[in-house]
């Protein structure tokens, strides 16, 4: 990636800081509104082996994911051990945690990667390769899905009437998927469509005499990725089909998360594991629009409206709060922790 933005320590505070504020006054206000006493009877109640379960379920993201990115970078040719690739891979969710649309990421990644020796160009490709991946899998698979099961999906949520709207949105994410994969298969149209987005006079208006930047910044991404994705397809097949299988375990870890918490306070989930894991995918889906880092605030009421499916009340709030404690808290600290040390260390060379 050709990303510069950098995290200032006034930036990583403000991030923090707008995060914990907006999702303390969220689930302070959801644990008010249905919070009773029962509800601290069934968290006394939790046994430690759901406690270890839950938790282990967030340690294997990190695993998969690590072990995921190790892989890429194998494929391109460079050598990185697994501890670190983990560590970087802990301070990237950091980065992106507290930065708006998870934009302090790739360039954390890109210059954490560059640390450990790998060139500008060979990190660039490596994060390019897994983040379009993971968008590649939640733009094509997600409205595939969805088109499958909308039906379902829409009596589950008690929303039927919506129908209609939310075929169109599939339609046109459908088509849009279909767009991306002809890209893919013919890049010299992919970047003639590019150039002529940006000729656009609508578009030439709007972003003035930085539209030329942003086309051939967009352009030199594409190109990049389309080097690296060719130099794996030539003799690398079967490694580049494991990448993709680590990619859906890596997003499988993430959407355990919800049905484990609920097991954990003896909810019978059998039979309902997958209509789950859709609403979460939609959820997810929308929080990768929200502006705040995070997506505090929306993700709280997004799960709490999941978990009052399949929950009794007084069970709702507290399990919203579990989730988020692991789900994002837990990787913040953790991944705050790894920035740190990672910057720490690079500053005590110097």
């Amino acid at each position: 990636m050709t990303t510069k933005k950098r995290l200032t320590p006034g930036l990583i505070r403000k991030g923090i800081a707008i995060t914990f504020i907006i999702g303390l006054f969220t689930i302070v206000g959801l644990l008010f509104s249905s919070t009773t006493p029962a509800t601290w009877r069934s968290l006394r109640m939790i046994h430690p082996k759901n406690i270890c379960l839950m938790v282990g379920v967030v340690v294997v993201s990190w695993l998969v994911e690590g072990w995921r990115v190790k892989t890429i970078a194998y494929l391109l040719g460079e050598q990185i051990s697994f501890l670190d690739t983990l560590r970087i891979n802990l301070a990237t969710i950091f980065s992106g945690n507290i930065t708006p649309l998870y934009s302090g990421s790739v360039p954390t990644q890109v210059y954490l990667l560059h640390q450990q020796g790998i060139s500008i160009g060979k990190a660039s490709a490596i994060v390019t390769i897994r983040v379009t991946f993971t968008s590649l899998l939640v733009s094509i698979g997600g409205p595939f899905l969805l088109f499958l099961f909308r039906g379902k999906l829409l009596n589950e949520i008690g929303l039927v009437g919506l129908a209609g709207f939310l075929n169109y949105i599939i339609i046109g994410a459908l088509i849009f998927a279909g767009v991306l994969l002809f890209f893919l298969f013919r890049p010299t149209k992919g970047s003639f469509l590019i150039k002529k987005f940006f000729r656009l006079k609508p578009v030439q208006k709007i972003l003035g005499p930085s539209a030329e930047t942003y086309c051939q910044k967009l352009l030199t991404e594409w190109e990049e990725f389309r080097a690296s994705l060719s130099t794996l397809a030539k003799d690398k097949i079967l490694p580049l089909l494991f990448v993709i299988f680590l990619t859906l375990c890596s997003w499988l870890s993430t959407l355990l998360m919800a049905p484990v918490v609920m097991m954990a306070f003896g909810v019978n989930i059998h039979g309902k594991i997958f209509r789950i894991l859709l609403l979460e995918y939609v959820i997810y889906f929308l929080l990768s629009f929200v502006p705040i880092p995070g997506g505090s605030g929306v993700a709280e009421i997004g799960f709490f409206s999941l978990f009052a499916i399949y929950l009794p009340k007084h069970l709702q709030a507290i399990s919203v709060t579990i989730w988020r404690l692991l789900s994002y808290y837990l990787n913040t600290l953790v991944g705050g922790v790894c920035f740190l040390r990672l910057f720490t260390a690079k500053h005590e060379k110097h």
